[in-house]
């Protein structure tokens, strides 16, 4: 696998779906947040996040066993997700090739596997990831937990989505 650069994160209709939804109602954080709580739990993953990809920053929309709000995007493996626009699992940071160095595997939260899937728009714009990270490799990931993880992802763009669409209907009656 081979790291994306953040500059191919730069098209301009994706930053603006970002910014759109710096909006977001603090009842579905929330919700986000226990996505995240419930999301880690059930994979026995020490960290759960829903992100958001920026052109420079990562913000955690919902997170679980990460205090951090956001990070730069080089810091992030979502970004890759989010630049590729493809799930990514790495088993074992530490054996592989490019993630090996990678910050977040060389100094804290000192990450050995991560599996995330793109959070999209409703257009199918990726713009984040809903992620399951732990501190100890992954033995495997099989289909089920693609497929849990999926469903995860599903479910916060429908928390979002629902939120947004909320937002402009009420900004509309005004």
């Amino acid at each position: 696998m081979s790291l994306s650069h953040p500059s191919a994160l730069s098209d301009a209709d994706r930053l603006a779906a970002v910014a759109e939804l710096e909006r977001l109602q603090p009842e579905t954080l929330n919700a986000l947040d226990k996505l995240a709580h419930l999301t880690g739990f059930a994979f026995k993953a020490s960290i759960c996040v829903v992100s958001l990809v920026g052109d420079q920053r990562v913000r955690f929309l919902g997170r679980y066993g990460l205090t951090d709000t956001e990070a730069d995007c080089k810091d992030a493996i979502c970004t890759n997700v989010v630049a590729s626009d493809q799930p990514i699992e790495v088993l074992n940071l530490l054996v592989d090739p490019v993630l090996s160095q990678h910050p977040v595997c060389v100094g804290p939260p000192y990450v050995r596997a991560y599996c995330g899937h793109p959070l999209r728009s409703p257009e199918g714009t990726p713009l984040g990831a809903v992620a399951v990270v732990d501190t100890a490799p992954f033995f495997r990931f099989s289909t089920e937990k693609h497929e849990a993880l999926k469903a995860a992802t599903d479910t916060a763009q429908s928390l979002i989505f629902n939120d947004l669409r909320g937002l402009t209907q009420s900004e509309a009656a005004e």
